[in-house]
């Protein structure tokens, strides 16, 4: 898999779907996706999209017997805002900084995060 990251291959993707459904359906506003909370990867690769995070859900995913949180993160279109005032969108850009940083601080703390999970 490490191979094909950084490739353009899922930007390439995300974005043709979103141009071939989403853009010809004017009454779509929104796409919504969730992703584990510790997958940084994917966190800053959905937020260089132009996704942004609207809450963490608890409890989303079940692997291996644990449960996970996830993130809800949602684009819009077609002049939708949602739910994103000033406030709550420098709170999320605050918070994505803050787990990224303290990610930094303790890399050893994702020892114990399932391999093939997001």
């Amino acid at each position: 898999v490490n191979t094909y990251r950084n490739c353009g291959i899922g930007s390439t993707l995300v974005e043709r779907c979103i141009k071939e459904v989403v853009e010809r359906d004017l009454e779509c506003g929104a796409v919504y996706l969730h992703v584990i909370t510790y997958n940084f990867a994917a966190i800053q690769f959905y937020e260089r999209l132009g996704f942004v995070r609207v809450k963490e859900i608890e409890d989303y995913y079940r692997i291996n017997g644990k449960n996970h949180n996830c993130y809800l993160y949602a684009r819009y279109f077609h002049g939708n805002k949602g739910h994103w005032t000033v406030i709550s969108y420098l709170a999320s850009l605050v918070s994505s900084v803050w787990k990224q940083f303290t990610n930094v601080l303790a890399p050893s703390s994702n020892i114990n995060r399932p391999e093939n999970s997001m």
